[in-house]
C-alpha cells in the first residue's frame, strides 16, 4: 500500500456513515410525521333521552350519556333544525340564547359537564316553546369547536369529513 492510498479508507467510511445517518433520519421523520397526522376516531357512545314538561310552554329534552368513555366536551357540538339552548342539572336552558349550533362547553359551565362528558351525566336542551318536530344531533369534532361567528353567538364550522354524528333524535 502506498502513502497516497492510506486516507481513502477513512474517507469512504465517513461517507458511508453519513449516508446511513441520513437514511435513518429520513425513515424516522416519515414515521413520526405519519403519527402526527392521525385523527382521533369518533367516540363510541350511547345516549338516552326524556322529554320534560310536555304540556307546558317550556319543553325540555334531557339527554344522558349512558355508555362510553369520557368524551372531550370541547369537541362536542349540539346541532338542531331549530334554535335550542343547553342547560344542565343546575341551569335550565334559556330560549333567549338558543341557536342552531351550541357548544357543549359554552357559557359559565351551564351544561354542568366538565372537561369530559362522562357516563351518567345529563344535559338539558330547550328551545322557544314546543320542541316537537325538531331534530337534534350531537356531533363530535376532531378538534375543539370554537364559537367565533356572529360575535360568539354562532359556532365555527364543523371539520367536514372527520366530524361524526354520535347521536340523533327527532322530538315527537
Amino acid at each position: 500500500m502506498s502513502k497516497d492510498d492510506r486516507a481513502v479508507t477513512p474517507v469512504i467510511a465517513t461517507i458511508l456513515m453519513v449516508a446511513v445517518v441520513v437514511v435513518l433520519a429520513t425513515t424516522i421523520s416519515v414515521y413520526f410525521y405519519d403519527l402526527s397526522n392521525t385523527i382521533e376516531p369518533a367516540p363510541n357512545a350511547a345516549f338516552e333521552q326524556q322529554l320534560l314538561d310536555e304540556s307546558g310552554p317550556n319543553e325540555r329534552l334531557e339527554v344522558t350519556l349512558t355508555h362510553g368513555g369520557g368524551i372531550r366536551a370541547n369537541r362536542v357540538l349540539i346541532v338542531a333544525t331549530e334554535p335550542v339552548d343547553i342547560g344542565g342539572p343546575d341551569t335550565d336552558p334559556n330560549g333567549g340564547y338558543a341557536t342552531v349550533g351550541e357548544k357543549l362547553t359554552e357559557g359559565n359551565d351551564q351544561s354542568g359537564v366538565g372537561e369530559y362528558w362522562t357516563a351518567g351525566e345529563t344535559i338539558k336542551l330547550g328551545g322557544v316553546g314546543d320542541l316537537s318536530g325538531i331534530t337534534i344531533r350531537i356531533v363530535w369534532n376532531p378538534t375543539e369547536v370554537k364559537k367565533d361567528g356572529a360575535g360568539g353567538r354562532e359556532p365555527s364550522e364543523v371539520i367536514g369529513e372527520n366530524a361524526a354524528v354520535i347521536w340523533e333524535h327527532t322530538v315527537e
